[in-house]
């Protein structure tokens, strides 16, 4: 059921996955979103569809995607490769229609730099009492 209002449209799940030409995946893994995208979600999954996951693979019924990566009618796109097992790793890298980026966040000197020191100083913060990038 599609639904309007301030310029943007509601469509359900199933709805947008069975139609939509792109779909990207941008959820936090929590129980309700861990196999959101179910086998029967991914058959779904509109022919000649590009599906780009920057989110984690628990999310997704794993078999399921590789047997329709091997129907050869779906794109996918993940970059949370260094998440996966070699095994995973493995059999979805066999596909030309899976597109995977390794992990490439602090790979420059700065950025790698900031890491560092942003690791230092949470620990700081931690042991004078003022702990900061807390999780509640």
């Amino acid at each position: 059921m599609s639904k309007r209002g301030g310029g943007l449209s509601y469509i359900e799940l199933d709805e947008l996955l069975a139609t939509s030409e792109i779909v990207t995946l941008n959820l936090a893994l929590n129980e309700e979103t861990e196999g959101i995208i179910s086998a029967a979600r991914v058959e779904s999954l509109k022919r000649g569809q590009i599906f780009i996951n920057p989110s984690p693979m628990e999310l997704m019924d794993f078999k399921a995607l590789l047997i329709r990566l091997e129907q050869g009618d779906l794109t996918f796109m993940l970059d949370h490769t260094d998440e996966m097992s070699d095994k995973a790793l493995k059999q979805i890298s066999q596909f030309n229609n899976a597109i995977l980026y390794p992990p490439i966040a602090y790979l420059t000197e700065e950025a790698s730099g900031l890491k560092k020191q942003i690791y230092v100083d949470n620990l700081k913060n931690f042991l004078s009492g003022s702990p900061t990038n807390k999780v509640n």
